[in-house]
């Protein structure tokens, strides 16, 4: 989860980086007034939020485990190793109806 946030927040800031980079680069603006002072905030808000959401999309839409499955945490195992934690086809689905038979 902490990933997603870290991922959705720096693509959030991803145009306000660029507009600062851009003004600082070629327009020789110095300072957070200088640079900042005049941008299109509105712009830059609705843009990162637009790229925000699509991550958030992108995430969603390539997640490996899917909706049938549970995760199994790390666990030791015999020989005293630890085994990663992983996700586990849930044995508990109905084929038919694609919904869990638990209650």
């Amino acid at each position: 989860m902490t990933r997603v946030m870290i991922f959705d927040v720096l693509l959030f800031l991803t145009p306000f980086v660029v507009y600062a980079f851009w003004k600082w680069l070629f327009h020789g603006a110095r300072g957070h007034k200088e640079i900042m002072g005049d941008a299109p905030i509105l712009v830059l808000v609705l843009v990162g939020s637009v790229l925000g959401m699509g991550g958030l999309y992108f995430l969603a839409s390539h997640e490996q485990e899917g909706p049938q499955a549970h995760y199994s945490p790390p666990r030791m195992n015999e020989n005293g190793q630890i085994e990663p934690g992983h996700f586990e086809p849930d044995a508990q689905m109905s084929p038919k109806l694609g919904k869990s038979s638990r209650r």
